[in-house]
């Protein structure tokens, strides 16, 4: 059976899940040794929500998955402290591993490899129908090019990117309030992200993206509360941060917590904790960051009142003592009961409604001399209405014409406009004396598209004669990016793969 698969980015985790085209089942995706589970109380009950880690360096090497976990560093308190150094300067990876750089969206590709390829293990490369991808509204083309680049170099051709607010906004069944102002609300482990923004319907891919009018992030999150439970305990037992997000866990859903533990007895209420946490003023800094935020939008010209809803995501926000100041703040705006899920499950529902439905809007040609020589002559290399994106060529044509000692040749790519209007055609009467409708395409109806950078092909060794010498294949990239693999037929070697040249539309 066929699957679409979502991926949402966090910066301590990823939370991938699946959907069965035919039954339209939605399930959380296990990938085996490098995923970890946890267990969330929803409006429906609890609910198993498997996780990926993502990367922590240590030493020489780069952990990553279940190693997150398991690693002795990692369940300390300076671990977080750590981490969210390098979140706080938006690096989100340590880039130096025993003196050489590696980069956040290197470390990034490991790990995406890998969880690609468990992928279709898991479930069958051929019934992976289509993987979205989802990425934060700030910066998305940033984002969106590296997903692409990244695609491009492992040849993964069946994907999306669409942005969190999107998918939020769908997974809260809310697709009639495009062009409405909005708040996005992702509260994640170790950072809080507020975006305004309106979403707006757009004739390319995505289908529905996000203008970010302001936004505001700032580190704080689960972690603080953890480490406020472990320092609780601190004369009695230390306790590592992992145990102290198991805590902060059971109190989200009891009162009390009452606990033997290598024989000490441990015991916290939830009343306690609270008070020791408003005692720190995490409540406090809570509030002034929401009251910032419309301070930062009264500049946009935009109130409190004109926000018609706030999108909770994120799997800190459950935590009642965020939740009750969020709902206090933000009343019956505030969507929360979907929290954990709604920007991954919302990218399933993207594809759902038509986002895999995207067309090509005009006819592209190659442009070339008559044989004759009089003239040009124009080939359809992309016609009208081509769904995209491709990965086994839309059109493949030989060149062929060449004369000896010929060094390269040229692709001239021109966009046919075929205007609907009577005017642009004409009645002629043919040889055998019918009437026919003849179509006008002036020059004025092509536009010469990559003029200005035209393909060049090196041809090494020089062609010969009328050699039928290239053999040239187009296809069109997510974002619509014209792709062009080029085989030299004489040699039996390809010398373009997938080469990005012009966006088309």
């Amino acid at each position: 059976m066929a699957k679409t698969v979502s991926i949402f980015f966090n910066n301590v985790n990823l939370q991938i899940y699946s959907q069965d085209e035919t039954t339209g089942k939605i399930e959380s995706v296990h990938l085996g040794d490098i995923s970890t589970t946890i267990n969330v109380k929803t409006p429906k009950g609890r609910e198993e929500i498997h996780l990926v880690p993502a990367m922590v360096c240590y030493d020489d090497r780069i952990y990553y998955g279940q190693e997150v976990f398991t690693h002795k560093k990692f369940s300390s308190p300076a671990t977080f402290k750590y981490m969210k150094q390098y979140i706080s300067k938006e690096q989100y990876l340590p880039r130096i591993i025993d003196d050489q750089e590696i980069s956040t969206f290197q470390a990034a590709a490991d790990l995406l490899i890998n969880i690609i390829d468990r992928i279709h293990d898991l479930y069958g490369k051929d019934q992976v129908a289509m993987i979205v991808f989802i990425v934060e509204p700030l910066n998305f083309q940033i984002f969106a090019s590296t997903i692409e680049e990244f695609c491009l170099r492992i040849g993964l051709v069946n994907y999306k990117i669409v942005d969190e607010a999107v998918s939020a906004l769908l997974a809260y069944d809310l697709a009639s309030q495009i062009n409405q102002h909005l708040v996005l609300l992702v509260f994640g482990y170790t950072t809080i992200a507020f975006y305004l923004l309106k979403i707006v319907e757009s004739n390319s891919e995505p289908r529905l993206q996000s203008v970010v009018i302001c936004s505001m992030h700032k580190n704080y999150g689960g972690a603080d509360i953890d480490k406020v439970i472990h320092d609780c305990f601190l004369d009695k037992l230390p306790i590592n941060m992992k145990k102290a997000r198991e805590i902060r866990a059971k109190l989200n859903v009891t009162p009390n917590y009452n606990e033997t533990v290598e024989g000490v007895k441990l015991s916290l209420t939830r009343s306690d904790l609270y008070e020791i946490l408003d005692q720190k003023g995490y409540g406090e800094e809570l509030r002034v960051l929401l009251r910032d935020l419309f301070d930062l939008a009264s500049g946009f010209g935009v109130t409190y009142e004109n926000v018609e809803y706030v999108l909770g995501c994120g799997l800190s926000l459950p935590t009642p003592y965020y939740h009750d100041i969020m709902k206090d703040f933000f009343g019956p705006k505030l969507l929360s009961h979907k929290t954990h899920n709604a920007i991954p499950i919302g990218a399933l529902k993207y594809l759902k409604k038509g986002g895999r439905q995207a067309t090509i809007k005009a006819n592209y040609a190659l442009r070339s001399r008559t044989a004759k020589g009089d003239g040009y002559r124009y080939d359809i290399i992309v016609p009208k209405g081509t769904p995209y994106p491709t990965q086994n060529g839309v059109t493949s044509i030989v060149a062929n014409g060449f004369f000896a000692g010929q060094l390269e040749v040229e692709l001239d790519i021109f966009r046919m406009d075929r205007p609907e209007s009577s005017s642009d055609r004409e009645i002629v009467i043919d040889d055998a004396g019918r009437i026919q409708m003849e179509e006008n395409l002036a020059d004025e109806q092509q536009s010469f598209i990559n003029e200005a950078k035209p393909e060049i092909i090196p041809l090494d060794p020089p062609a010969l004669d009328n050699e039928q010498r290239l053999e040239i294949t187009f296809d069109i990239s997510l974002n619509r990016d014209l792709l062009i693999t080029v085989k030299d037929l004489r040699r039996n070697q390809i010398i373009w793969k997938r080469r990005k040249s012009v966006r088309i539309e």
